[in-house]
């Protein structure tokens, strides 16, 4: 199965990679390092995640504190965004 990422988890990335630098420089790196390693991941762990009250299943990053949401249809994964730092989940709303 395919894991595509949406522009939105793109401009979540940057925000997050930024951030994560002004904490530590190279940690936005690592940050961004470890989103993919996971994201390409999903396919074989994706129904160990239950659907939250975003509609969306959500990962937690080990290290971080950020969460990935993807959704599942039947030809692919699609990851809608990965939230840092206790965003609220509503920034989740119209994506996907």
């Amino acid at each position: 199965m395919n894991v595509r990422l949406t522009d939105d988890v793109y401009l979540d990335l940057r925000s997050a990679r930024d951030w994560y630098d002004e904490k530590q420089d190279g940690l936005g790196d690592e940050f961004a390092d470890l989103f993919f390693t996971i994201a390409r991941g999903l396919p074989n762990v994706l129904m160990h995640h239950s659907i939250d009250k975003t509609g969306y299943r959500p990962t937690r990053m080990p290290r971080f504190t950020a969460v990935i949401y993807y959704d599942i249809t039947d030809s692919e994964i699609i990851v809608v965004g990965v939230l840092v730092n206790g965003r609220s989940s509503s920034a989740l709303r119209n994506r996907g």
